[in-house]
């Protein structure tokens, strides 16, 4: 170690990075935001040790014994979600966070924690409090971890860096991110290289690539703009199309999964993305669960075909025009059938996903989006439901659960809280999506996803080399996990 200035040696600080997210239901979710970190770090001259929990038998003790023999300087700490968002099947994650917290402090009593994922990006201040971490991190996190750790090391002052969140006198004070809109100058991800992907394909596991940040819609409930920011900021199309063909050549992975949050918005940017790849000739399949019907040209659906997308996730939420109105969804249900009938044109199959349960819902509203969705199982689509609405801090849909009095003014909102609306009674909402779903074995609602079988069927796919996505099998899916539950 260096002077009482900071923590650096000559190869830079130890950090050792731990992703808390275990969740696996009905598939495990790659940590790609980390694996940005590690590479973000590892470019600025400090040794990286990456800790992936997913799989671990025993997550707090794995976490102790890489503390112990790593010794960091530095432990970085990703919180992916606060819970799973699943009113019926409620799994809150953050108690699990705090005990892998709490041994490694324990195993490395001198190292400084910081936290940061996704879910800091949604309640900062209050997760820092609830975490006690020495600093956290909102925003792009290769760039706020790496000037925080730099600056740690070189002693300079760390007050006013940009998605710090840090204690003063007993007080949070949270600097806002201020997003640089130039992600190209960033190091690519290299997933492969501080990953097990092959482990989570076998899980069922698509491989995540982000072709932007940010969002220009309005959605009530989302908080992809308290995470990534307002507006889109636009990777390189060739340099998306680079990330693929490296994952493709140096791990063999062959199916990639679009993760941003509307993957068809900008419609001008997805077209020069599924260009850029289609002109490598890499034989790849594409899919994405992120594309709204608010913009869906025939042009655009047909280079999606042609760069090697068989399938994809379409975001409705409803079928109903208050209910879209009310979501601030920015398309009707007359768009919506619109748009089932061009993707089905360009022979794609759809995994229609839609919420019950928010502003404007009445039991009409209800069999406004089962009726579209027995025409689209009927297509031979699927359909996945949600009900009930987690309510986020520092959402439109926060605001108005206060305004209706679901929610209180003051609360932090890490126990998880949903709005669903006061039209529909939940348990007789429930029974009639139970029915809906016996008669329709392609449709899953919230409850059957938490089935402790799924993950099984899953898993059983990738041994198989199934063709992805696995959800084509839902109907197979639901009828054994049903008789077996």
């Amino acid at each position: 170690m260096k002077s009482n200035a900071g923590m650096a040696t000559d190869d830079g600080a130890r950090v050792l990075l731990v992703s808390t997210n275990r969740e696996r239901q009905p598939c495990p979710v790659v940590p790609n935001g980390m694996a940005c970190v590690a590479s973000a770090l590892d470019a600025a001259g400090h040794r990286v040790r990456f800790l992936d929990l997913c799989f671990a038998k025993a997550p707090v003790a794995s976490a102790s014994a890489a503390a112990r023999a790593f010794r960091p300087d530095i432990i970085g700490v990703s919180v992916r979600n606060i819970d799973n968002s699943d009113a019926i099947a409620l799994r809150h994650y953050t108690p699990e966070a705090r005990d892998v917290l709490r041994a490694l402090r324990e195993a490395a009593p001198a190292a400084k924690v910081i936290a940061g994922g996704a879910a800091f990006g949604v309640a900062p201040e209050a997760l820092f409090r609830d975490l006690a971490v020495d600093y956290a991190v909102a925003g792009d996190g290769e760039r706020a971890s790496v000037a925080l750790v730099d600056a740690l090391c070189s002693g300079a002052p760390i007050e006013n860096l940009p998605g710090l969140v840090r204690d003063r006198n007993g007080t949070v004070v949270f600097t806002p991110p201020g997003e640089d809109a130039d992600l190209d100058s960033l190091p690519q991800p290299a997933l492969h290289r501080w990953i097990d992907l092959a482990r989570y394909q076998r899980h069922g596991a698509t491989i995540p690539i982000q072709t932007k940040r940010g969002c220009v819609y309005k959605c009530v409930y989302c908080t992809y703009r308290n995470v990534e920011g307002w507006g889109y900021r636009t990777r390189d199309p060739e340099l998306v199309a680079d990330e693929i063909e490296e994952l493709k050549v140096k791990a063999g992975i062959r199916h990639f999964d679009f993760v941003d949050s509307t993957f068809n918005s900008p419609p001008g940017h997805a077209l020069q993305v599924c260009e850029a790849i289609t002109r490598r000739k890499l034989g790849v399949q594409l899919d994405t669960t992120n594309f709204t019907p608010a913009t869906a040209s025939s042009e655009l659906l047909g280079a999606m075909k042609a760069a090697g997308f068989r399938s994809l996730g379409i975001t409705a939420e409803s079928a109903s025009d208050p209910v879209l109105e009310k979501l601030e969804k920015g398309f009707n249900a007359a768009k919506v059938r619109e748009v089932a009938e061009r993707v089905e044109k360009h022979g794609i199959k759809t995994l229609w996903i839609f919420l019950v349960g928010g502003p404007g819902e009445t039991p009409s509203t209800l069999e406004e989006t089962l009726a579209f969705a027995k025409w689209r199982l009927k297509r031979g689509d699927a359909v996945y439901l949600t009900v009930g609405l987690r309510i986020y801090p520092g959402t439109t849909l926060h605001r108005i659960a206060i305004a209706e009095g679901v929610v209180p003014a003051n609360s932090t909102l890490l126990d998880p809280a949903f709005y669903f609306s006061s039209e529909l009674r939940f348990d007789t909402t429930v029974a009639r999506l139970k029915r809906f779903a016996a008669d329709h074995p392609r449709f899953m609602f919230s409850a059957d996803s938490r089935s402790v079988v799924l993950p099984y069927l899953t898993r059983a796919a990738s041994v198989l080399h199934l063709p992805r996505p696995h959800w084509q099998y839902m109907g197979l899916f639901q009828r054994v996990a049903r008789a077996i539950g």
